[in-house]
């Protein structure tokens, strides 16, 4: 055979010679290899999708710059996606700091920064808040605009919106309707008058 072994009818004895032969072949040819032929000792070679060799070094190098690169792109996004009040905010809170920073730990009933940031704090159950005149200018909310003018009632009594043209494009159920509680109303009342007109 190519292999070195015989071929033909063998006996178990002869097979396990046989063997013992080839594996001792192969023993020595392995250990008349030199180190460098075999790759023993030799360095992993690392390799992209295409093939080409690459540095392990450099790439870890590589994935921590785009890493970080992902990370800046992803707080700058933050950062854009915030509006004009939110960045205001955030300025007015970090100059809080630091003027509190510089301020005593203790505040005494004399400190009057400190008693006019009270007075300012508007407080849900405060029964005097009504009669205050005076109001900070970064207190104050804005007013939502309403329509001005007249405009016919519905059911509910529920304002038009304040970019309402004014033109009625019902189809007239409101109409209907109220015409139909009011007659019903009516007749009721004068249903009561009628049965009472004897008293």
């Amino acid at each position: 055979m190519s292999s070195g072994q015989r071929a033909g009818l063998l006996t178990s004895e002869e097979i396990r010679r046989e063997a013992m032969r080839a594996r001792e072949d192969e023993e020595r040819m392995l250990a008349k290899l030199k180190e460098e032929d075999s790759g023993r000792f030799a360095e992993t070679v690392h390799r992209d999708e295409t093939g080409r060799k690459i540095d392990p070094k450099i790439k870890k190098a590589e994935e921590a710059r785009k890493r970080k690169e992902a990370i800046e792109r992803e707080e700058q996004r933050m950062e854009w996606g915030k509006g004009l009040v939110q960045r205001s905010e955030e300025k007015e809170r970090l100059r809080q700091l630091e003027d509190e920073k510089n301020k005593p730990l203790a505040r005494y009933r004399d400190d009057d920064e400190y008693n006019q940031d009270l007075r300012e704090k508007e407080r849900w159950n405060d029964p005097a808040a009504g009669f205050l005149t005076s109001k900070s200018g970064s207190s104050r909310r804005l007013a939502r605009p309403k329509y001005k003018g007249p405009w016919k009632p519905n059911r509910y009594m529920i304002a038009p919106g304040y970019r309402w043209d004014g033109v009625d494009r019902s189809n007239g159920f409101e109409d209907q309707y109220l015409l139909q509680q009011n007659s019903k109303k009516a007749r009721a009342i004068e249903a009561h008058a009628w049965s009472t007109e004897d008293m």
